[in-house]
């Protein structure tokens, strides 16, 4: 449980502001390492936008999570090192567990099932060619596209950092289904638009989804690992403040020196902010303490897009795999696509991705037999547009043509879109952002040494997350920036 003493009194080495993945895991490695750390978030438990939610019985997901690479991830990386492997447990499925909706040119519906890790087998291709219309030379071109990636080295992916994921993807010449796959399973990843995805992290995600597999969960929820570092800190000394909302950065003779709280105060020799580095930035500290062209930097780094959708909760099996992507050839977005949804001319299918929990987890569910589902559509960030009902609405429609038996099965339903994320997450700071799904889009310009730098220009403050410091898709980035971050702090501060 958190501490809720007056942090007044308190002297930390690290303070993080924020438990998302970024924060925690810079909390807990700075604490394994021996420095005394105060974590603090504005929610009432930890794990950011994949915070688990525990209502009435049943637990799921604030808004859909599922772990990409499902081995050898970040996520195996710092449950070994803290030694929290008998506190979480982390679960990759076996079998047929994702179902592939797809609408060809000529209308209705094909289904691809396949396990989450690919073997490449010949039902798998079997499979390719029934859904997706694919030849024998489209496979093979297909082969050659993975091949490439797998071969590549380190070196070779951070050189794709200036190349579009489109212009990447064009040469090899795949089908025009088969494209399609693979620019909605990359709108997926990254929530940003594929022809200026950078390809450096396409190529380093698929390739980990290669030889990795997808769909790594949680046992208890998505959220578990990011409450088992919390609670790591605490044991550790330390503390974990909930409910708390940090106002500003303390900045003393240049230099950040510790938080102020609607709690109090929180001093100490390094401040590490998992808020967004334009809520850091632009309102926690305020331009005047950084230069000049970097503030300007700041205000004009891009989004991610958001996510809109419904959380369910079922009284029977309703949707038959763990995640069920749906789409369309026209469903894919690039940016002139995205910009045509935003001026309200819609996709036949708008892009929808299904997590189902309890197909992971059936213990999230309060009876046997039951099932919660989160369905998600992609939207403007801007906590104030009024996409997200609408993509809602055209999402239900198509998700209740494919499962009709979801009227007569539902319990409870709870929407929820950019304004909700931003409430429970990230500060509204420059015009059109704050439903972020993921931070900063990982757009060519803002990758690589394009991105901002964890140690910013203000001494002693630190920046963890999406935002700096990490590759890879969602929350796997989040854990990569946390390990380069806690680093990079814990050397500063010896």
């Amino acid at each position: 449980m958190a501490h809720r003493t007056d942090p007044d009194d308190a002297d930390f080495d690290v303070v993080v502001i924020g438990a998302g993945y970024g924060g925690v895991t810079t909390a807990a490695l700075c604490a394994h390492r021996g420095k005394r750390v105060a974590l603090i978030d504005k929610t009432p438990r930890a794990g950011g936008k994949t915070q688990t939610l525990h209502r009435k019985g049943y637990r799921y997901e604030m808004f859909g999570a599922v772990g990409i690479p499902a081995v050898g991830s970040r996520f195996h990386e710092l449950v070994d090192e803290l030694g929290i492997g008998d506190r979480v447990e982390l679960l990759v499925p076996e079998g047929e567990q994702a179902a592939v909706h797809y609408r060809p040119p000529e209308g209705g519906w094909r289904t691809l099932r396949s396990p989450l890790r690919q073997t490449g087998s010949e039902e798998e291709l079997a499979g390719l060619r029934r859904v997706f219309g694919a030849t024998d030379e489209d496979l093979a071109r297909l082969g050659e596209f993975y091949l490439a990636m797998i071969a590549m080295s380190d070196e070779e992916i951070t050189a794709l950092d200036e190349v579009g994921a489109v212009d990447f993807v064009t040469p090899f010449g795949l089908s025009t289904g088969l494209t399609s796959q693979i620019y909605s399973t990359l709108n997926m990843l990254f929530v940003a638009p594929v022809d200026r995805l950078a390809a450096s992290e396409a190529a380093l995600v698929l390739r980990n989804m290669v030889l990795g597999g997808a769909g790594r969960f949680h046992r208890g929820g998505y959220g578990q690992v990011a409450e088992a570092c919390a609670e790591f800190v605490e044991e550790r000394g330390g503390r974990f403040l909930t409910g708390t909302r940090v106002q500003r950065i303390l900045v003393e003779d240049g230099r950040a020196v510790g938080v102020e709280t609607d709690k109090g105060v929180v001093r100490a020799a390094a401040v590490v902010s998992n808020a967004g580095v334009q809520p850091t930035v632009l309102r926690l500290v305020g331009g005047e303490s950084f230069p000049a062209e970097y503030v300007e930097h700041v205000k004009g780094l891009e989004p991610s897009w958001a996510i809109a959708g419904v959380r369910y909760v079922f009284d029977a099996r309703v949707f038959d795999a763990a995640l069920i992507p749906i789409f369309s050839d026209q469903s894919w977005l690039d940016s002139d696509r995205f910009a045509a949804m935003e001026a309200g001319e819609w996709p036949d299918v708008p892009l929808i991705a299904v997590d189902v929990a309890s197909e992971f987890d059936p213990g999230l569910v309060a009876e046997a037999g039951h099932q919660v589902a989160n369905i998600q559509v992609f939207v403007s960030p801007d906590p104030d547009s009024d996409m997200g009902a609408e993509a809602v609405r055209r999402a239900r429609v198509v998700v209740e043509e494919l499962y009709p038996e979801i009227r007569e099965h539902t319990i409870r339903t709870e929407p929820y879109g950019a304004r909700q994320i931003s409430r429970m997450t990230r500060d509204a700071t420059m015009p059109g952002t704050g439903g972020e799904a993921v931070g900063l889009a990982q757009v060519v310009g803002q990758v690589g040494r394009g991105k901002p730098d964890p140690r910013t220009p203000l001494p002693g403050l630190y920046l963890v997350g999406c935002d700096a410091g990490g590759r890879g898709s969602g929350t796997h980035q989040a854990v990569d920036s946390g390990f380069h971050v806690a680093d990079m702090v814990v050397d500063d501060l010896s």
